[in-house]
């Protein structure tokens, strides 16, 4: 008695029939990944399709009649998966591929209970799509175990690095696209049948970062000269208006030298930009190198002067700017691109008076100043020399 397509198990069918061999694979897999299950099935089909573009060129008409066996189980798994929609069969556990294989070879001498479960309704919705000339032949494929198996090898290796790589949240459409061009740039000859495994692309090193502008990690006012930043120091004391030529004296020496006139300043403060004061300016501060006075008959006395320092009213001016990434700064940049000459300046933001010296020798009279102090005031005057 001819037993029904019901009754007919996957042992008795399988070793006959490829399209069932790729149809329960394609469905295991599709069944184990159910993220987006439409989106899964399309790129398991593709890449069957091209795995089995490339393992199977021995013999053309072979390769074209294992081409067709997979389109017809591609479209048997469609038609079971669209009519399936609520009620979702369950796919029965893979057997390992050694006992898989062993049963495919021995199908024709061993006798299996008939059985009636999803597997053997998938089975017989798969073979209702394949043409009655196909299934009445017995097809060289089931006499190839060792291709059968390096194929079956391949799908789970190519489904495998899917999972992985989607995992390590590259997209489906990149995965795709990456392991085609992977294929399809792979000369014939190195192409091999083997378990395809996601392999870590080798380490490059990193090219160094290129050196970014030095920014302060404290709060305080910087100049910036050379690539190098220099904190200023702040003067005792309110800086003299503008109208005001001559300050009260400074005793102490400047603590900040700076070895270029080219420099630009980095205010770091918690009021940000917002505590920026226009117009800035940068203040000549002029060395008291003499003083004059008279003694009680009148005559004058010329001696050194006592290593005194006061802020003059010439001023450079310059401009405040926001810094970009950071809104607790900004900058401070001169309005034309000439130097500063060396000699000390102070550099005044909101009646703040901040010290530093340009490194160099002083050429500039405007530096050094001349005390006279007389019965009605004191008075000062330029160095002839500076």
């Amino acid at each position: 008695m001819t037993p029904t397509p019901a009754q007919r198990t996957v042992r008795d069918i399988g070793p006959a029939h490829p399209e069932v061999e790729f149809a329960l694979v394609l469905a295991r897999t599709i069944d184990s990944v159910s993220s987006d299950p439409q989106q899964l099935r399309s790129a398991v089909y593709e890449l069957a399709r091209q795995k089995l573009q490339q393992l199977a060129h021995e013999d053309p008409a072979e390769k074209q009649r294992l081409m067709q066996a997979l389109e017809v189980a591609i479209e048997g798994v469609e038609a079971h998966t669209k009519s399936n929609v609520i009620e979702k069969f369950e796919v029965p556990p893979a057997r390992a591929l050694p006992a898989f294989l062993e049963a495919a070879g021995a199908a024709r001498r061993i006798e299996a209970p008939p059985r009636i479960d999803a597997e053997a309704a998938f089975v017989t919705s798969t073979l209702d799509r394949v043409e009655p000339a196909a299934v009445s032949r017995r097809p060289r494929w089931s006499s190839s175990a060792p291709l059968r198996y390096v194929v079956m090898l391949a799908f789970f290796g190519l489904i495998a690095a899917v999972v992985l790589l989607q995992q390590r949240g590259v997209s489906l459409a990149a995965a795709r696209a990456m392991i085609a061009g992977t294929l399809a740039s792979a000369p014939p000859e190195t192409q091999r049948p083997a378990v395809v495994a996601a392999v870590p692309a080798p380490a490059v090193a990193a090219e160094p970062p290129a050196p970014g502008r030095p920014l302060p990690t404290a709060y305080g006012v910087y100049a910036e000269s050379g690539g190098k930043l220099y904190e200023l120091q702040l003067i005792q004391g309110r800086a003299p208006d503008p109208r005001v030529a001559i300050s009260a004296a400074i005793t102490r020496p400047s603590e900040t030298t700076l070895p270029d006139g080219h420099l630009r300043f980095i205010v770091f403060r918690r009021e940000g930009a917002g505590g920026a004061s226009d117009p800035i300016d940068v203040r000549l501060i002029a060395h008291v190198s003499q003083q004059t006075t008279f003694d009680a008959a009148g005559k004058p006395v010329v001696s050194p002067g006592d290593d005194n320092w006061v802020i003059r009213n010439i001023s450079i001016p310059f401009r405040a700017a926001p810094l970009k990434g950071d809104p607790q700064m900004f900058e401070v940049l001169p309005r034309d691109d000439a130097p500063l000459p060396p000699g000390r300046y102070a550099l005044i933001l909101k009646a703040q008076a901040y010290d530093f010296t340009v490194e160099g020798a002083v050429t500039d009279k405007r530096h050094c100043l001349q005390r006279l102090a007389a019965a009605n005031g004191v008075f000062y005057s330029e160095c002839e020399k500076p």
